[in-house]
């Protein structure tokens, strides 16, 4: 069981935040509350334990904290308790030279405790994240929303990968996640490969095995080689819509969550990212046929965003991203797909129930299953083409 937050709380200059504590949900990794004043002032509360708290058989280290509190510093002043920290001033200092997006917001850091360990953030206010308010309303109005939210989400990762990019050195040093590593780790594609030969009836199935298998090694050799198969930078990490809420009324779009940054290849935000929009837009929109219909609005405002910021703004870093980018993203796009399908993922005809962790038997995997199998198979069609201007 996780402390207190008032016990957490005890000794720090929020120590008087007791009036009321709330537990916050949406996240799987750690325990957040928010807490309040007899002023009725909030902070946000969060509570790193050393398993997740969403499965507390997965164990995930808590140095993850560091990494969250290394990403934030890069986009808000530190707070003074952490000012006379050399590395933390170091990745400010670096911040200055990263771009800010306008109407993205990124909570503020108030406070950390690396012994306990837990962190206090700035109250950004009650919004639903991005999966829950996009599935939860049918007005054509949200189109426009959902429309400015990718969009807005596509410049600010354009920003951060070619502050990266061109940061590179700097970086590396305080943003390799072994944790996040150690946590996703390469069972990821022995599953999802071992999954495909049980659970589809594909006749080229042992050729999507081999193509997630060469994908692994090529991340693998990617690593070793950094910037040999272009081009590394510092990523998100966690680029998905319970990353992401949007303050409606304000037409603020306010990213959590870092502990997931790290140094990669592109395709771990951007293919990330659009394999939460697609089938978040199958589950909206119930004709909608992926192998059939055209991409989704989503999907293009986020990835025409990413690429025009890029292209416009920083050259050096958009002619990194070639074809092997595309490649990367793509299959990785395909076994992502693939992967969540097979554990009971985006079903829309409520016959299965979803994240059963059972393999989806009904008319929803066999549209996504062949969709994602041509992306496995690096298709030349594939909706990431639109990233470079051959």
């Amino acid at each position: 069981m996780p402390p207190s937050p008032l016990d957490l709380l005890r000794g720090t200059p929020f120590a008087d935040y007791t009036a009321s504590a709330t537990k916050l949900t949406g996240g799987m990794i750690n325990y957040v509350w928010r807490m309040a004043n007899s002023a009725g002032k909030t902070i946000v509360v969060k509570y790193a334990d050393s398993t997740i708290a969403a499965a507390l058989e997965v164990k995930f280290s808590i140095e993850r904290m560091d990494f969250e509190v290394r990403g934030l510093a890069l986009f808000n002043d530190l707070p003074e308790t952490l000012s006379s920290d050399e590395a933390l001033r170091t990745i400010h200092g670096l911040g200055k030279e990263l771009t800010l997006t306008s109407s993205v917001r990124i909570p503020k850091l108030l406070y950390y405790d690396r012994s306990k360990p837990f962190l206090i953030l700035e109250d950004i206010g009650d919004h639903l994240n991005y999966e829950n308010w996009c599935l939860s309303t049918d007005k054509p109005a949200a189109d426009v929303d959902i429309d400015f939210v990718c969009s807005k989400i596509g410049e600010w990762l354009a920003h951060l990968h070619a502050f990266g990019y061109a940061n590179f050195d700097a970086l590396k040093e305080y943003f390799v996640n072994q944790p996040a590593r150690d946590l996703l780790g390469e069972l990821f594609f022995e599953m999802t490969a071992k999954s495909i030969v049980e659970h589809t009836s594909f006749d080229d199935k042992q050729k999507m095995v081999e193509s997630i298998q060469q994908f692994r090694a090529e991340k693998l050799e990617a690593r070793a080689c950094q910037k040999a198969l272009g081009p590394h930078t510092l990523l998100f990490g966690d680029m998905w819509p319970g990353s992401v809420l949007f303050d409606i009324d304000a037409r603020v779009v306010n990213l959590l969550d870092f502990e997931f940054a790290d140094i990669g290849l592109i395709y771990g935000d951007i293919a990330h990212f659009v394999a939460h929009l697609l089938p978040m837009h199958f589950l909206r929109v119930k004709p909608y046929n992926p192998s059939t219909d055209s991409c989704p609005h989503s999907v293009v405002a986020f990835l025409s965003s990413y690429k025009q910021t890029m292209q416009q703004k920083y050259p050096a870093a958009y002619n990194a991203v070639t074809k092997d980018a595309v490649r990367h993203s793509t299959i990785f796009f395909g076994i992502e797909i693939t992967r969540d399908v097979l554990t009971g993922n985006w079903c829309r005809c409520k016959k299965n129930t979803p994240k059963t962790d059972a393999p989806l038997k009904c008319e929803c995997a066999d549209i996504l299953l062949p969709f994602a199998r041509k992306y496995i198979l690096n298709t030349k069609d594939s909706l990431f083409n639109v990233l470079t201007s051959e």
